[in-house]
C-alpha cells in the first residue's frame, strides 16, 4: 500500500558551491566533512537569512536579498523495496530554482523552473543502511523573475513508496459532467491513470466511493483496466450525486474521492482526493456564472512570499492572511505569476476563494526584471532561457496538479506577456491555450494583457486578444480615453467578448503613515516614506488612496458583462522595489498581516454580512494644534456624525448604488441624504487632543461606533497569540502592541521590542510591516511600526510541556507567552 511522508526533517545546508568538474561533486558525495553544513528545517528560504543588500544582484525587482548557489544534504534509513514489487519517490514540491538532485553520490534528477512540482524514482538508486540526499539549488543568476522568488527547497518534500502497479502522479482528474433536475442530481467524471511499472501485463479494477464531508457515501463507481508492463493507462467512469451540496464562495463544502486499485483481489494502491461539486462559467452578457448564478469576483492578486518566511510556505500563515481577506470581502485570488504552492490551494478550497492560477510570466521574450517595465532589449535571465524545452511540461504539471481543485475557475498562461504585440505570439498563445483545454476540458483559459490601447508599436494584437476564451485586462484605464470610458469601446466592437480584470489598481499605502506634506519638514535629504510622497507616490496619501478604485468598482459593479476583478494586491510583498524599500506598498495588508486603512475600505463595500465603520487617522499629532487633520470614514453606513471632543463636526453620507425612484419620479426607494459620490466619507477637522467619535447609521438607527482618542507615552506591552497550543513544526503568531498608562493602544509607537524563547521552541522571525526596516527577520529583536509588531515561533521536537515567549522593552515590564506543546 502507498505510503506518503513529509520529508522535512533532518535536513542541514550550505551557501556556497564546490567543484563541479567531477563526475560527483564533493557536497554530493556519501563521505564528506560536512561541518560546514548547518542543520535546517524544510521549507527553508536562504534568501530571506540574510541582510539584504542595496547592491545585491537580485537587485530591487528581488527585493535586494541574497541570492548564489546553495547545498542542501540529509542522511536517512528506508527499507530499500524489492523490485520490481516497491517503487520509492522522492517528490519536490518547488525549488528555486535550477535544482540538481543527488542520490548516494549519483545524479537522479532535477527541475529548472522553481515554481514546478517534480518528482523522482530513486527506487534503483537506494541502498541498505544510510543514504545520502544533496539538493544543489543555483539561483545565481540575477536578476532572473518578478517579484521576490526566494532560494532553496522553499516548499515540502514528500517521501512515496508505492507498488509497482499505482496511480500515477496527479494521475486523478474529477470534472463535475452536468447539473440536473433543478441541481438535484450532478454528474461526475472522474478519470484514473495507472501506471505499470512491473515486468508483467495486468488486468486490475479501479474503484471509486465520493464520501461527503459527513463520512457517507455519496455515489460509487468502478471500472476494469488492462495495462501493459512498462505502460499507463486510463480508466473513466461518471457516477451521479443524488441531491449535492454545491462547492461556492459561500458556501465551500468539500467532498473526498476515495481511489483504489485492486489485481486479484488484492488492494495495491489507494488515493484519497479532495472535490467539490460546481459549475464555473463566463458568459458574454452575464459576466461570471458559479452554479447558473452571476457572481462578482471581487478579487486580489497576491505573491508567493509570506514576508518574513520569504517563500518558505507556512500553511498557518497563508490561512492568517487569507481569513483577513475573506473578512474584507474579497472572494478571489490569482496566483500572480507563478503556479502557487498546493496548500494555498487547499485553503482556497477549504474557504470559498475564486483562484485564477497563472502558470508564467514570461514566454520567450523576457522583460525587465526592475520596477522598469516591460520587454527587456538587454541581455536577461528568465524562463525565456528554458520556455522551448520546457514550457509544455511545466504548464502540464501545473495543471494535473490543480485541476481538482473546485476553487480554481480559470487558468492563465501568462502575465503582461511581450508576445502579446508579436507576430508569433499567436502561435504561441494557441498552442499553450490547447495544452489547458486537452488537460482540462472545463475550464477556460486567459492572458493578463497590459497593452490594449498602447502606442501603436506595442498594442497588443487584436488576434490575439480574440484568441483568448476571456480576455484579461491589466489596468484597463491606463490607455488615452480609457481612463474614462474603460470597457466601453471593446464591448461594443466584441459584443461576444468575455472580460475579466486580471490586474487593476488597488489600494493599498502604508499602514500608520498620515504625512500629507509633500517635502519632508526637517528639510534633510534621507529618503523616507514620507519624502516618496511627491509623483506616482502621492497616489498612496491616505487621504486619496482609494479614489482609482472607487471608480472602477463603481463601473464594474453596475455592469453585468464584467466578470469582476483581481486587484494589486491584497497584500504588500518583497522585491519591485526602489531602495530603501525592500518590497512593494499596493496591500490592502501588509507583509506581517496587519490590515491597514483601506483594508476597511475594501470590507465597507465588499463584505454585506458585516457592518464596517473605520476612522483614520490617529489622533496624536501634538504641536499641530488648530491645524485642519483630513479625517477619512470608511463605512457602510447610510450615514455617519463625527464630534471632537463632545461637539458635532458634521453628518455626512452616500449612496452606492444611487437610489432612484420607485412607483413615482418623486418618490425614492431609499430616504437618505447623501453628502458625495465617493464611496468614503471625509472631513476636515482642526486638531486638538482628545477624542474623535463617529456614530453610524442605518435606516436613521444608530448601528455603529468608533472612537479614536489622543494617547500618552508608551508604558506597557501588550500581546495577542492565534493559538493556545504549538504543534513540533508548526507555527504560531504573536501580534505585540503597545498601551498607555491608561489600556490604551499607541498608534504611534517605535519600542524596541526584545524577545526570547525558553522550551521546545525557536524563533522563526519578527515583522513590522515595514518594508523600509532592514534588520533580518530573524532577529530577536524588532521596533514596533505604527504600533504593532508580529513575532513567529515555531514549535521543535522535544520533552518540554510549554514553550515560554518572553517579550521585553526598555522601562517596561516583561511580557511572558505561554504556548502548551501538542506533540500529535
Amino acid at each position: 500500500m502507498r505510503q506518503r511522508v513529509l520529508f522535512n526533517d533532518g535536513w542541514t545546508f550550505l551557501l556556497g558551491d564546490c567543484a563541479l568538474g567531477d563526475k560527483t561533486p564533493c557536497f554530493a558525495k556519501t563521505k564528506l566533512e560536512a561541518a560546514a553544513f548547518k542543520p535546517c528545517a524544510l521549507p527553508h528560504d536562504w534568501s530571506v537569512d540574510y541582510p539584504i543588500r542595496q547592491d545585491a544582484p537580485s537587485g530591487g525587482g528581488g527585493g535586494y536579498a541574497v541570492s548564489g548557489v546553495g547545498w542542501y544534504r540529509k542522511c536517512f534509513t528506508v527499507t530499500v523495496p524489492e523490485a520490481p514489487e516497491r517503487r520509492v519517490v522522492l517528490q519536490f514540491d518547488g525549488v528555486f530554482m535550477n535544482s540538481t538532485v543527488y542520490l548516494n553520490g549519483v545524479k537522479a534528477g532535477g527541475n529548472a523552473y522553481g515554481y514546478s512540482e517534480f518528482a523522482i524514482d530513486v527506487t534503483a538508486l537506494l541502498v541498505p543502511g544510510e543514504n545520502v540526499l544533496a539538493v544543489r539549488v543555483d539561483n545565481s543568476m540575477q536578476p532572473n523573475s518578478r517579484w521576490y522568488t526566494g532560494s532553496g527547497i522553499y516548499r515540502n518534500v514528500w517521501l512515496i513508496i508505492c507498488e509497482s502497479i499505482h496511480i500515477a502522479q496527479n494521475g486523478i482528474f474529477i470534472a463535475t459532467n452536468g447539473l440536473y433536475k433543478s441541481q438535484t442530481e450532478a454528474r461526475v467524471q472522474i478519470q484514473a491513470m495507472v501506471e505499470n511499472d512491473s515486468g508483467e501485463d495486468a488486468d486490475v479494477g479501479v474503484e471509486h466511493r465520493i464520501i461527503d464531508a459527513e463520512g457517507n457515501e455519496a455515489a460509487h463507481d468502478a471500472a476494469a483496466l488492462y495495462v501493459s508492463a512498462g505502460a499507463r493507462a486510463q480508466a473513466m467512469v461518471c457516477p451521479t450525486v443524488k441531491n449535492p451540496r454545491l462547492w461556492s464562495d459561500g458556501d465551500p463544502y468539500l467532498y473526498t474521492l476515495e481511489t483504489l486499485i485492486t489485481k486479484d483481489g488484492k488492494q495495491l494502491d489507494r488515493v484519497l482526493t479532495r472535490m467539490g461539486i460546481r459549475t464555473a462559467e463566463f458568459d458574454c452578457d452575464r459576466g461570471f456564472l458559479l452554479n447558473g448564478t452571476p457572481v462578482k469576483i471581487k478579487g486580489m492578486c497576491v505573491h508567493h512570499d509570506g514576508g518574513l518566511t520569504g517563500a518558505a510556505f507556512y500553511r498557518e500563515t497563508w490561512e492568517r492572511r487569507l481569513t483577513l481577506l475573506k473578512d474584507m470581502g474579497c472572494n478571489g485570488i490569482r496566483c500572480a505569476h507563478n503556479p502557487p504552492a498546493p496548500e494555498l490551494l487547499d485553503l482556497c478550497d477549504e474557504m470559498g476563494f475564486l483562484v485564477m492560477d497563472e502558470a508564467f510570466d514570461e514566454w520567450l521574450l523576457t522583460k525587465f526584471k526592475s520596477v522598469e517595465y516591460g520587454y527587456s532589449s538587454n541581455f536577461a535571465y528568465g524562463y525565456g532561457q528554458f520556455f522551448t524545452e520546457h514550457a509544455e511540461s511545466d504548464l502540464v504539471t501545473m495543471l494535473r496538479r490543480d485541476r481538482n481543485h473546485p476553487c480554481i475557475i480559470i487558468w492563465s498562461v501568462g502575465n503582461e506577456i511581450p508576445e502579446q504585440s508579436a507576430l508569433e505570439g499567436v502561435r504561441i498563445l494557441r498552442f499553450l491555450q490547447d495544452v489547458c483545454h486537452r488537460e482540462d476540458p472545463t475550464r477556460l483559459v486567459t492572458s493578463a494583457l497590459d497593452n490594449l490601447a498602447a502606442p501603436e508599436q506595442f498594442c497588443t494584437r487584436e488576434e490575439f486578444e480574440c484568441a483568448l476564451d476571456v480576455a484579461g485586462y491589466n489596468y484597463v484605464a491606463r490607455w488615452g480615453m480609457r481612463a474614462e470610458t474603460l470597457y466601453d469601446e471593446d464591448r461594443r466592437k466584441f459584443p461576444t467578448r468575455r472580460f475579466i480584470g486580471t490586474e487593476n489598481p488597488s489600494a493599498g499605502g502604508v499602514r500608520g503613515c498620515y504625512e500629507t506634506r509633500l517635502k519632508d519638514p526637517a528639510g534633510g535629504a534621507h529618503d523616507s516614506y514620507e519624502t516618496r510622497l511627491e509623483g506616482p507616490a502621492s497616489r498612496y496619501r491616505y487621504d486619496r488612496v482609494t479614489l482609482d478604485h472607487e471608480f472602477l468598482w463603481r463601473y464594474t459593479a453596475s455592469r453585468d458583462f464584467v466578470a469582476g476583478d483581481y486587484l494589486w494586491t491584497g497584500i504588500d510583498y518583497l522585491g519591485e522595489s526602489r531602495w530603501p524599500l525592500r518590497g512593494a506598498v499596493s496591500g490592502a495588508i501588509d507583509t506581517a498581516g496587519f490590515p491597514k486603512d483601506t483594508f476597511y475600505y475594501f470590507r465597507s463595500i465588499w463584505n454585506k454580512r458585516n457592518t464596517t465603520l473605520h476612522l483614520c487617522p490617529h489622533w496624536n499629532w501634538p504641536g499641530r494644534e488648530g491645524e485642519f487633520i483630513t479625517v477619512i470614514a470608511y463605512t457602510d453606513c447610510d450615514e455617519v456624525s463625527l464630534y471632537l471632543n463632545g461637539r458635532l463636526v458634521g453628518t455626512k453620507g452616500y449612496d452606492f448604488p444611487n437610489v432612484g425612484a420607485l412607483g413615482a419620479w418623486n418618490i425614492r426607494a431609499k430616504n437618505t441624504n447623501p453628502t458625495t459620490h465617493d464611496l468614503h466619507l471625509a472631513w476636515d477637522v482642526p486638531y486638538e487632543a482628545g477624542e474623535l467619535r463617529a456614530v453610524g447609521y442605518k435606516n436613521g438607527t444608530p448601528v455603529a461606533e468608533q472612537v479614536v482618542r489622543t494617547t500618552g507615552a508608551p508604558f506597557r506591552l501588550a500581546a495577542a497569540c492565534d493559538r493556545e497550543a504549538l504543534a513540533v513544526n508548526g507555527i504560531a503568531h504573536i501580534e505585540v502592541k503597545a498601551l498607555d498608562a491608561d489600556g490604551v493602544a499607541v498608534p504611534t509607537a517605535d519600542t524596541l521590542v526584545r524577545l526570547r524563547v525558553e522550551g521546545d521552541a525557536v524563533l522563526l522571525g519578527m515583522d513590522n510591516g515595514n518594508l523600509q526596516d532592514h534588520a533580518p527577520y530573524s532577529a530577536p529583536e524588532r521596533r514596533l511600526f505604527a504600533g504593532r509588531l508580529l513575532c513567529v515561533i515555531r514549535g521543535i521536537a522535544g520533552t518540554d510541556n510549554v514553550a515560554r515567549v518572553i517579550l521585553s522593552a526598555e522601562g517596561m515590564e516583561e511580557l511572558v507567552v505561554d504556548l502548551a506543546m501538542s506533540f500529535l
